[in-house]
C-alpha cells in the first residue's frame, strides 16, 4: 500500500511482515532442567514429534520463510517444518538463546531472572538482540510470512520488545512451551497479535 503525501515526489511503502513466533521442540537437555544457553541441544523423541506436529499444525498456512537460531535443537526443529513444505530454514545468531557463559550445563532452576549472575548475557543485551532481530526480518521479508523458530528467553524478550516492556518486565513473563507458537503482525504505526 503507497500512501502519497501531498506529493507524487513523497511515496512511502508500508507492509506489514508477519512472524509465526515458536520455541524448538524438547530437548534431552530441557527433559533435564538443564540451562543450554549456547549449547547446541539435542531433541528428545518427544521434540521430534513435536516438530512434527508443529508442522502438520502449520501446513495449511502460507510460509514465504523460515529463520530460526543457529543453535542445533533450533535449527533442527525448523529443517523438520521445512522439509514439509520444501523450505530450507535460514539461520541467524540473533536467535540465538541468552547465553549462559560460565553456567551453561547447570540447573535452570537455580537461576533468578531478575539477579543473573556476573558472566551471564544480561536481559538488556537480550532485549537488544531482540530489536535487532525485529529490525532485520522486517527489512529482510517485508510483506511475507516467517515462521520463527527461537528458544524460550529470546521468544520472550522478541514479545516483550513488541509489547514495550522492560528488561525486569520481560523477567516476569512466562517461558513459551516447546513448539507453541504466537502471531505477531509487525507493520509501521500499529501492531496486532493472535495465540496459537
Amino acid at each position: 500500500m503507497f500512501v502519497n503525501f501531498a506529493s507524487d515526489k513523497l511515496k512511502i511503502m508500508i507492509q506489514t511482515t508477519r512472524l509465526i513466533l515458536t520455541r524448538h521442540g524438547e530437548t534431552l537437555e530441557n527433559r533435564q532442567g538443564i540451562m543450554q544457553g549456547h549449547m547446541p541441544g539435542t531433541l528428545s523423541p518427544l521434540g521430534i514429534q513435536q516438530a512434527r506436529d508443529l508442522a502438520d499444525r502449520l501446513k495449511e498456512e502460507k510460509m514465504d520463510a523460515i529463520v530460526c537460531s543457529d543453535l542445533a535443537r533450533s535449527y533442527d526443529t525448523a529443517k523438520i517444518v521445512g522439509d514439509s513444505r520444501g523450505l530450507e530454514p535460514r539461520p541467524i545468531a540473533l536467535l540465538r538463546e541468552i547465553d549462559w557463559g560460565k553456567y551453561a550445563g547447570g540447573k535452570l532452576a537455580a537461576i533468578d531472572w531478575t539477579r543473573l549472575p556476573e558472566g551471564c548475557e544480561t536481559l538488556e543485551n537480550l532485549m537488544g538482540r531482540a530489536r535487532k532481530f525485529m529490525a532485520w526480518v522486517c527489512k529482510e521479508y517485508p510483506g511475507r510470512q516467517v515462521l520463527v523458530v527461537g528458544h524460550g528467553a529470546i521468544d520472550r524478550a522478541i514479545l516483550a520488545c513488541w509489547e514495550g516492556k522492560t528488561a525486569m518486565e520481560m523477567a516476569e513473563m512466562p517461558i513459551m512451551q516447546n513448539t507453541s507458537f504466537i502471531r505477531l503482525n509487525l507493520k509501521i504505526g500499529y501492531d496486532t497479535r493472535t495465540w496459537g
